[in-house]
């Protein structure tokens, strides 16, 4: 008997209009402010770290790798276990890191959620070492003035 009223909403039902849209029938515009998808921009990035130190849930990484004139440094960004927060952005300093609009990231694949960039970090040069005979008179001269 309490199942009756089940059976008579799903005939009601059955021959009414849908109430949702197909997807994706209608593009819906994302709201301003709204956090998508990360865009990153290695050609800014100087490879600080510190949206490494904000992100609570660890979905980025970096990858050093030292090449013959710097290091190679390599970010990538896990979308599937990133929350969205914004602090990356917020707290980089060369805006390296941003949020696009992108909202629809339904996947088959894990890949395909991780972003990734890599840029050139140039060392500074090498002091020239000191002759000796140079080293020896700086090492002198401080104890001839006492």
């Amino acid at each position: 008997m309490g199942k009756v009223p089940y059976i008579k909403e799903a005939f009601k039902s059955l021959f009414k209009p849908a109430i949702t849209n197909k997807y994706p029938y209608v593009t819906v515009e994302a709201p301003e402010n709204y956090r998508g998808k990360i865009v990153f921009k290695a050609d800014q990035c100087v490879g600080c770290g510190m949206c490494i130190r904000v992100c609570s849930p660890a979905s980025i990484t970096k990858a050093v790798e030292n090449v013959e004139d710097g290091q190679r440094i390599t970010m990538k960004f896990d979308m599937g276990s990133c929350t969205f927060c914004g602090m990356c952005a917020d707290f980089c300093g060369k805006k390296a890191i941003e949020f696009s609009k992108e909202y629809s990231m339904v996947v088959t694949d894990k890949d395909t959620l991780i972003i990734e960039g890599s840029f050139c970090k140039k060392l500074p040069p090498k002091p020239a070492p000191k002759p000796v005979a140079e080293a020896a008179a700086a090492v002198e001269k401080p104890l001839e003035s006492k």
